[in-house]
């Protein structure tokens, strides 16, 4: 049996008919077209708004498509130095068109900035899909001293808060959707440009509160441990020793209520006793409760009733009492 060896011939043939097979049965891969404009609208810089030496970067935009790329993180806002070669920090856009987007920088990152300094602020084209044109795919706005608002935080705050107001109002008339209510007090965000803000700067409501029509925040109890000393004083086995404490236990457990349980049926037993004596003799039910008083209290003091029932019940013969001296003496 020979082997004849493939030819050059019979080699490219093969070549070309698995290239048409490529081309033909694998799905092509298309880049996203370009924006119909590009272009950034406003940038500022503002200091001290979480944490004393912190910097926000916020910036109006623009990407315009007729129809939208499917595609993620197609374009960021980016920082660049201020020849525009080195960027410094980026963020993907989450949403094109006409939005506000922002970028935070810590007080150690904003320490390696020069404060006023004509950095180049860019919505630039994801270099995975486009590759960066100025006025294509990219477009870029060189700060200025005016940018950088300084301030204390209050003050620094109360700056932004005005700001987003301004974009807010930018954006109604560009999208035609309400986003801003008006009270007597002021102007705020509504439960729409609440979500739009803070997607553009995530806890915004944290720094700014009172931009926000409904606002939340977390309250953190500050939790405290307490002896419960009268609690523990005024045990069974404190008042009346173990040996009653053990038999109350006995009891209460045979009946499945526990120590505490047979306690209480134990005082309960003798209070009804009491007041039963009472109310034989004398046929007087107010009388009956008021002179059973006295042993209530007792099984308290004893550890056998607890505090809460006293108050309870103590509530209760309150309001009986004055139902008899009260209307039934109208």
């Amino acid at each position: 049996m020979s082997i004849q060896c493939v030819t050059p011939r019979l080699f490219a043939t093969i070549l070309v008919v698995l290239g048409v097979l490529f081309v033909f049965v694998l799905p092509a891969y298309a880049l996203p077209a370009n924006p119909d404009s590009i272009e950034i609208h406003t940038a500022k810089l503002f200091q001290n708004i979480w944490t004393s030496g912190d910097v926000l970067l916020v910036a109006s935009y623009e990407v315009n498509y007729a129809t939208e790329p499917t595609e993620k993180d197609t374009f960021l806002l980016a920082l660049y130095s201020t020849d525009g070669s080195v960027p410094i920090k980026s963020r993907a856009l989450e949403y094109l068109q006409y939005n506000v987007f922002s970028l935070y920088f810590t007080p150690a990152e904003a320490a390696n900035l020069t404060w006023g300094g004509e950095y180049k602020v860019r919505i630039v084209g994801n270099p995975v899909y486009f590759t960066p044109q100025e006025g294509t795919t990219m477009a870029t706005r060189t700060l200025s001293s005016y940018d950088w608002i300084e301030g204390t935080m209050a003050s620094s705050q109360n700056y932004l808060k005005e700001h987003c107001l301004d974009l807010a109002a930018d954006l109604e008339m560009e999208w035609s959707v309400v986003l801003i209510t008006t009270t007597p007090e002021k102007q705020v965000l509504n439960s729409v440009g609440k979500e739009v803000f803070l997607t553009a700067i995530p806890g915004l409501d944290t720094a700014v509160p009172d931009l926000f029509q409904v606002t939340s925040g977390t309250f953190n109890p500050t939790w405290q441990n307490r002896t419960a000393a009268l609690q523990n004083e005024t045990t069974v086995a404190a008042m009346l020793g173990t040996p009653i404490a053990n038999a109350l236990s006995g009891v209460g457990n045979w009946l499945g209520l526990g120590e505490s349980g047979g306690a209480l049926i134990w005082a309960l037993l003798l209070i009804l006793t009491i007041a039963s004596i009472i109310f034989l003799n004398s046929g007087n039910t107010t009388a009956a409760l008021v002179l059973a008083v006295p042993a209530f209290l007792l099984a308290c003091y004893l550890g056998t009733i607890a505090i809460a029932l006293l108050f309870t019940i103590a509530i209760l013969l309150v309001v009986y009492t004055m139902y008899h001296i009260w209307l039934q003496g109208m």
